[in-house]
């Protein structure tokens, strides 16, 4: 998995893995927090701490982090 820049799965052959994504908040959002979204913008980001864990052990699928299986999520804690 760990291609060291010439391309696999989890980089989608391109060398380079996103961990800090960001974007601008969709406008809807600010309706189901209470605020005016013709007054508000706002941009959101976070680290993607599950693309290190990919590389770490080997996992690429980063659908399986999310899905819910307590079976796998027990072996990061």
């Amino acid at each position: 998995i760990v291609c060291r820049g010439k391309g696999c799965s989890l980089c989608k052959r391109t060398g380079w893995l996103e961990i800090l994504g960001c974007g601008m908040v969709d406008p809807n959002v600010y309706g189901f927090v209470g605020y005016d979204a013709e007054e508000w913008r706002g941009y959101a980001f976070g680290m993607g701490i599950e693309r290190l864990a990919m590389l770490k052990y080997q996992i690429d699928d980063i659908r399986l982090f999310f899905n819910g299986d307590v079976r796998f999520l027990r072996q990061f804690v």
